[in-house]
């Protein structure tokens, strides 16, 4: 999933300036649940999925709608939480990163830092 995430990212860079992909929250969510559907023994979400741009993460349990979602931005954290139910088990896994050229702010790191602590 990731290395789709980054192909978008690297696509949208060779011919941008701008940091804001035509990719929202909701996409890149339903993507992902693309990739599980696609793995063996998949049956479902765990959860739904929390894909957030930005200040969008920091609202706990948020769940993107398409109306309101954002756009994903190279500039920005992204946060996506997610999981799946298989016939083998559950997973949950929590990411946050900054994808492309930027590189986070010193406020960046100190707020990932806050969190980790």
């Amino acid at each position: 999933f990731f290395v789709w995430l980054e192909q978008q990212v690297a696509n949208h860079e060779a011919s941008s300036e701008s940091p804001e992909l035509d990719i929202t929250e909701v996409s890149i969510a339903d993507r992902l649940e693309e990739f599980r559907r696609a793995q063996a023994d998949f049956v479902s979400l765990s959860f739904a999925t929390i894909s957030s741009v930005g200040p969008n993460g920091a609202i706990i349990h948020y769940h993107p709608r398409s109306e309101t979602c954002a756009k994903f931005r190279t500039d920005t954290l992204y946060l996506l939480d997610s999981g799946g139910q298989y016939m083998d088990g559950t997973t949950d896994v929590t990411r946050t990163c900054i994808l492309g050229k930027h590189e986070p702010t010193d406020h960046m790191r100190t707020c990932f830092t806050r969190v980790l602590q």
